[in-house]
């Protein structure tokens, strides 16, 4: 795995964190999304934006790691899109009357399993590097 393409997915994280911030700060509110809608949306976006500090200190740590960061990466990526983009849709998509909760609505959890899979091997991994 590159430390590019985790520095890469890292930095769009974090600016989509920003732009999203941005805009549920102080444009959703304005198009009628409850307030309830706007706290879930912040914490969809607050994993989007950690996760992406989190993929930027895994890159600058990553030749430190005596193993491979495929796995792990893949699982923190796949399951931060999953876990804040379902969010995401689940707010914004009922605006333009696209009403897919059944469907999105069990995609969140699956995502934050996923998600904590990644750190979870990254952390077990490191531990058994150590040396009694």
């Amino acid at each position: 795995m590159s430390d590019k393409k985790i520095i890469l997915i890292g930095l769009i994280f974090i600016l989509l964190g920003i732009v999203l911030g941005a805009m549920g700060a102080h444009y959703l509110e304005t198009i009628g999304i409850s307030e309830e809608k706007i706290n879930s949306f912040s914490v969809g976006n607050t994993y989007l934006f950690y996760n992406g500090l989190g993929l930027l200190v895994i890159a600058s740590l990553s030749e430190k790691f005596d193993f491979e960061l495929i796995a792990p990466f893949r699982s923190i990526v796949w399951g931060t899109i999953l876990f804040s983009g379902s969010i995401f849709s689940l707010v914004l998509l009922p605006v333009i009357g696209i009403d897919i909760n059944k469907f999105l609505g069990p995609i969140t959890p699956i995502g934050g399993v996923v998600m904590i899979f990644g750190w979870l091997v990254l952390l077990i991994k490191h531990l058994a590097t150590y040396k009694t």
